[in-house]
């Protein structure tokens, strides 16, 4: 693909076209990746900044929220180092709920104590003291709440009981002590009371707090209005929550469809209705109260959005005066060439008198005096090409002289065959034919692949001659599948390996008994590998000869401990022995494409040519 767009890009448009096109790449591209390096860094870095911002704001908040708190645990401590509201809870001591009346002294001083411990606190909305029987002391007005109360009727005071004079804060609950026609809801520190000798509970302390003070913990905090805060405990209930300017109340998102809210302490993004929302999530080892915070990502990445208009506004204007400026530049430089075209296109049509007139000392005027130079060299060069053309037509003639030759030998062993006929020597024309044939395909053909089927008649007319020889005691048997016959291969593959065969293997060994020597050529096709084998029947050789005639052709170096086969010399000296045809079958095939030699004492040998007919070359 990028060849074909090269391709088009250098045919099929012009150079001012190109220049003008590579110069607002040079400055654009860079530009641009600066712009677009600068926004994503400058829209992350802030994006990083206003979520730890928000981490932040939301850390300092569960820290107000702590020193709050532990001024409501220090006040709910404080009947225990009173001996006088400790002994007025000994004295109505009894079951939750037996309680009928208390002695208005007993009243005056405990509302003296729990008023002073308010005093000056507008978060808390009223401190009581609760003995064992249900008689309740408090520093609100009589009128507005209970003298006597049974806490154990409310399911929240229960998580006071068993609690072993621990604090506990609990979530927003309307107190039933209360007689007051507005039924509010109040967050309540408790403790139960236990005797300091004893450890008996002598009643419990209730530290009724406005919802309004944790909402003033943000007052002096600049939290991003948009977002929606809210307070849970342990348990995941609400104990506060302050809703985004867009009137978001987070925790029934959080909380539709029976979900839990998220665990993660670490700030995550969520979906809430279709909206995407930076949660951000404090757990205070103190209270276990945490503070979430969930903030539209659209309000994080509205300084990005602002950043990347302005960016997309300075690039637009950039690329406007960098295109004007590269079709000026490109104009400029173009125009000379432009120049020197059109005198090209008249020399092309003939008119050799064609100069550059006027040219400058940069490059392109180099390139004008250069066309001068080639405008007057051109005369002389063209009385050369006549003496050229004479140069190639005796080169044509000595190439068909050179062929004279062949057809005189091929002629001459003609004339013999038919003398040798009228003789009635048959033996003679069958040598004289066969060595015809291995002319004229050693000689007559130049092509370097051939079919299988050619090479075989090779060596077939090869064979013929060496029968007549061995006086027929010389057999060579074919094994071979119809679908190899057309395959190409290297030409001249085979006739070596038949000759190694007949002069080392056959050649005194059996040739003289009445069986003779055999070889047997057999090619098969497995699916793209080409297995051609030539066997014979001859003396063969011993395993270490045959360890080191493997290496040799295969081109690894091994140590020759006894005295090499004479095919090993063969090789070494001739350029189509062993050595040579694994060479050859490598460099056209591929390195998966080779030779082997197998075989025993006595047995014969069997050389094996593998072919990869799919590799380079095939």
């Amino acid at each position: 693909m990028m060849d074909k767009v090269q391709g088009y890009f250098g045919k099929g448009i012009n150079l001012r076209t190109k220049l003008l096109v590579l110069f607002l790449a040079l400055t654009l591209l860079p530009l641009s990746l600066q712009g677009v390096m600068s926004y994503s860094h400058f829209s992350q870095t802030l994006d990083r900044k206003t979520e730890q911002f928000t981490i932040d704001m939301v850390r300092q908040i569960n820290t107000n929220l702590n020193r709050m708190l532990k001024d409501f645990e220090r006040l709910s401590l404080l009947p225990l180092y009173d001996q006088t509201v400790l002994d007025i809870l000994r004295e109505y001591d009894g079951p939750m709920g037996s309680g009928t009346w208390a002695k208005s002294n007993d009243y005056l001083k405990m509302k003296l104590y729990t008023s002073a411990q308010a005093y000056d606190r507008p978060e808390i909305r009223g401190i009581h003291l609760l003995s064992n029987s249900g008689i309740l002391f408090s520093n609100l007005d009589s009128l507005t709440v209970k003298p006597v109360w049974d806490g154990s009727r409310e399911s929240w005071f229960a998580e006071l009981r068993d609690t072993e004079g621990k604090w506990r804060l609990l979530p927003p609950h309307v107190p039933g002590y209360d007689v007051g026609e507005r039924e509010a809801e109040y967050i309540t520190v408790g403790r139960e009371l236990r005797d300091p000798g004893t450890l008996r509970r002598l009643g419990y302390i209730l530290i009724d707090i406005r919802p309004e003070a944790f909402g003033q913990l943000l007052s002096n905090l600049n939290f991003e209005q948009k977002a929606s805060l809210m307070i849970v405990d342990s348990q995941q209930r609400l104990m506060f929550e302050r809703a985004s300017t867009e009137g978001l109340y987070a925790y029934k998102l959080l909380l539709s469809d029976g979900k839990n809210l998220p665990n993660n302490t670490e700030n995550q993004k969520v979906e809430l209705d279709g909206q995407s929302y930076l949660h951000v999530r404090h757990v205070s080892g103190y209270s276990g109260l945490s503070v979430i915070s969930l903030t539209p990502i659209a309000v994080i990445q509205k300084e990005s959005r602002e950043m990347l208009t302005f960016t997309m506004g300075l690039a637009l204007l950039c690329m406007a005066a960098v295109a004007t400026l590269a079709v000026l530049i490109s104009y400029r430089v173009t125009r000379p060439l432009i120049r020197l075209k059109h005198h090209m296109i008249r020399v092309e049509r003939g008119d050799f008198s064609q100069r550059v007139a006027h040219y400058s000392n940069d490059e392109l005027g180099q390139i004008s005096r250069g066309f001068n130079r080639m405008m007057e060299e051109i005369h002389r060069l063209f009385h050369e090409v006549y003496l050229l053309q004479i140069q190639e037509r005796e080169a044509e003639l000595s190439a068909l002289q050179s062929q004279i030759n062949p057809h005189f030998i091929y002629n001459t062993l003609e004339s013999i065959n038919m003398m040798a006929i009228r003789e009635r020597h048959a033996e003679v024309s069958v040598m004289v034919t066969a060595l015809g044939k291995l002319l004229r395909y050693t000689i007559g053909q130049a092509d370097r692949m051939v079919t299988l089927r050619e090479e075989l008649a090779f060596v077939d007319a090869y064979v013929r001659i060496q029968q007549v020889r061995y006086n027929g005691k010389l057999k060579i048997i074919y094994d071979m599948e119809e679908e190899v016959n057309d395959c190409m291969v290297p030409k001249l593959i085979l006739q070596p390996l038949v000759e190694n065969a007949i002069c080392h293997g056959i050649e005194g060994q059996q040739t003289g008994g009445e069986e003779g020597g055999i070889i047997w050529v057999s090619a098969v096709l497995f699916d793209q590998e080409l297995l051609i084998s030539v066997r014979d029947n001859g003396k063969g050789m011993e395993q270490d000869e045959l360890d080191r005639l493997n290496a040799s052709v295969s081109g690894q170096v091994m140590e020759q401990s006894q005295p090499s086969n004479p095919i090993l010399h063969r090789h070494a000296g001739d350029s189509l022995g062993l050595h040579n045809i694994a060479q050859r079958l490598r460099l056209i095939y591929g390195e998966d494409s080779g030779l082997s030699v197998d075989g025993s004492a006595g047995q014969g040998l069997v050389v094996t040519l593998s072919i990869h007919l799919h590799s380079k070359g095939a």
